[in-house]
């Protein structure tokens, strides 16, 4: 094999699939880096059992091959060139490759090619299309909400539901939920729990500046991303996602409608003042025409806010964990965002007219006012 291309090039490549290979991988060989030369095309694969990322870019192939090759010591070689081009040819006798780039050179081992699993294939019996902007909105708007538990990982994945005219992310751990739809013009129906992780993939690499779609095709439990250049397989995450509808309250005792940027300016500081760590707890008490919100530490002292509202209903004294409350705030791209409860302890649902298909539920936390 021997091969010239341009260094920038494999080194965008090489940074996209190595986001497959995990820690620990499952077996050394899935360490490294697949390089397969042929048509003047340099196909880059990496995976492990669960997601396989593939990137094709263009070469100047004299002579085609494969070589399978440290991911770690491939991509901070290829990282760290400074020639705006390399070559790398294949010694099949050192079973090593050369690497030259300006005035350097050097020489790496390889790994057993044969031992290296070919990149998974599938004719889909389902395929959607949707416009990167969309797919990319609906990740934003979920995604954060999922859990990060992989002993539970039902709720490590978003449920994607495409039917009715709308296509719907819905990202839970249990004790957020975020659910977001945009117009849908398929006809496929479908309902599948992707892997947060393949999301943050896609998601990741929708950056080009010319509109593209985005091919995803469903066989059995797989799916396959088709982002121009870029392949990405995943199983998807199998069981019963829960019933999400049957979460959101059917109506409210109180609607308070509070500025967003104040309030998650206020959340913010005064929970500098609460516990260290995840579970940073703020109190709110909504009144008719503020809300006030407080926490307190005995390592750090006490914070204490007041954010003008406009309630309809009783006041109410509620807790949260901050974090929840400011990430679906970061999220709203509104100026006002309305705060629907029921009681202290039921769950509060976040919403905000400029975004009527955008719906946030947050369980409170029991604590004493």
């Amino acid at each position: 094999m021997i091969i010239s291309c341009n260094t920038n090039s494999l080194n965008k490549a090489i940074q996209t699939v190595q986001r497959a290979i995990i820690s620990k991988p499952s077996t050394p060989i899935f360490s490294g880096i697949h390089v397969i030369a042929a048509d003047n095309k340099l196909e880059i694969q990496a995976m492990d059992l669960n997601m396989a990322i593939s990137c094709t870019i263009d070469a100047e192939i004299s002579e085609s091959g494969e070589i399978v090759v440290s991911a770690k010591h491939f991509a901070d070689l290829i990282r760290k060139l400074p020639a705006e081009s390399l070559t790398i040819s294949k010694n099949e006798e050192k079973h090593s490759i050369k690497v030259s780039s300006g005035k350097s050179e050097y020489q790496l081992f390889l790994m057993n090619e044969d031992d290296y699993p070919k990149f998974p294939t599938f004719d889909a019996d389902r395929t959607i299309a949707l416009d990167d902007g969309m797919i990319k909105e609906l990740i934003k708007k979920t995604i954060f909400s999922c859990s990060t538990d992989e002993a539970r990982p039902l709720f490590t994945g978003i449920l994607v539901e495409a039917k009715d005219g709308k296509i719907t992310f819905v990202g839970t751990n249990t004790h957020r939920l975020a659910i977001k739809s945009l117009p849908y013009e398929g006809n496929e129906e479908l309902s599948m729990i992707i892997p947060s992780k393949v999301l943050g993939e896609i998601s990741r690499n929708l950056t080009g500046e010319v509109p593209q779609q985005v091919l995803i095709s469903l066989l059995n439990n797989q799916i396959m991303v088709v982002i121009d250049n870029i392949v990405i397989v995943s199983r998807l995450i199998e069981g019963q996602f829960p019933d999400y509808r049957r979460v959101i309250p059917p109506k409210f005792a109180l609607t308070s409608k509070v500025n967003i940027k104040e309030l998650a300016g206020a959340v913010e500081r005064v929970a500098l003042f609460s516990t260290d760590g995840d579970y940073s707890i703020i109190k709110m008490s909504v009144a008719a025409d503020e809300i006030t919100i407080t926490s307190s530490s005995p390592d750090v002292g006490t914070g204490l806010e007041v954010v003008s509202c406009q309630t309809i209903g009783d006041p109410l004294n509620v807790a949260f964990n901050a974090k929840y409350i400011l990430d679906i705030l970061k999220n709203l791209e509104a100026e006002e965002a309305v705060l629907s409860m029921n009681t202290s302890l039921s769950p509060v649902c976040v919403t905000c007219a400029d975004e009527p298909d955008y719906t946030y539920i947050v369980t409170p936390v029991r604590v004493v006012f």
